[in-house]
C-alpha cells in the first residue's frame, strides 16, 4: 500500500469482518458505500460477471480488485482518484446480493450477464432517483425484468431505506416504466 505524501506512519490493529458466503462465484450485485474524509457518503454500484469470460468471480474478488493496482479492474479506485480521494483515507462498507441464478441454468452465460447488467442499471438508477450520491454510470440496453428487480430493490432497501421510501418511484412498476420511457424502451 502506498503511503500518502507527508503521512506519518502509525501502526495500529485494523479489523475486517465478512460473511464467507461472499466467496461464492456467480452473478451478484453490489453497492459500495464510501465515506470520504470530508464526511460525504458516496456509492458505487456494480456486478460480478462479464461476457469476456465464461466464469464469474466472487464479490470478494471484485472487492479486492476494485481497490487493487490493476487499471483494468480497479474502477472504484479510478473514480475516487478523479474526485481527488485516496482510498486509504476513506471508510468503506460493501453490500453484496446474490448469487442471482442457479448454477445450472437453462440460459447461456451471456444471457445471464445481460440480465444481471439490466438489474445493475436498475439498481444504479433507483439509488440515484432515491437521492443517493452514485459516482458511476451504469449502461445497459437489455430490458429490466421487473419481477427480479422487486427482489433486488427489496433486499438493498433493508440497508438503504430511501429505496423503499423518499424520492424514488412509489413502486417498482412505476420505476421500470419511467426508466423504459427515458431510455427509448431499453435499459
Amino acid at each position: 500500500m502506498a503511503r500518502l505524501p507527508g503521512a506519518a506512519v502509525r501502526a495500529i490493529v485494523r479489523q475486517l469482518t465478512f460473511d464467507g458466503a461472499i466467496l461464492a462465484r456467480g452473478f451478484w450485485l453490489y453497492i459500495w458505500e464510501i465515506v470520504a474524509p470530508d464526511g460525504r457518503t458516496l456509492h458505487y454500484i456494480g456486478k460480478t460477471g462479464d461476457k469476456a469470460s465464461s466464469v464469474c468471480q466472487s464479490p470478494f474478488n471484485r472487492l479486492t480488485n476494485h481497490l487493487g493496482g490493476n487499471k483494468h479492474s480497479n474502477a472504484l479506485t479510478r473514480y475516487l482518484g478523479q474526485m481527488k480521494l485516496h482510498p486509504e483515507t476513506c471508510n468503506f462498507r460493501f453490500h453484496a446480493y446474490g448469487p442471482l441464478f442457479e448454477e445450472k441454468s437453462h440460459k447461456s452465460h451471456g444471457e445471464l450477464c445481460d440480465a444481471t447488467s439490466a438489474l445493475e442499471k436498475g439498481l444504479a438508477d433507483a439509488m440515484t432517483q432515491a437521492g443517493y450520491a452514485v459516482i458511476n454510470k451504469v449502461h445497459c440496453r437489455t430490458d429490466l425484468d421487473a419481477a427480479a428487480f422487486v427482489a433486488v430493490r427489496t433486499a438493498f432497501a433493508t440497508h438503504f431505506d430511501k429505496l423503499s421510501s423518499g424520492k424514488s418511484a412509489a413502486t417498482t412498476r412505476e420505476f421500470v416504466a419511467s426508466a423504459t420511457t427515458r431510455h427509448g424502451g431499453h435499459r
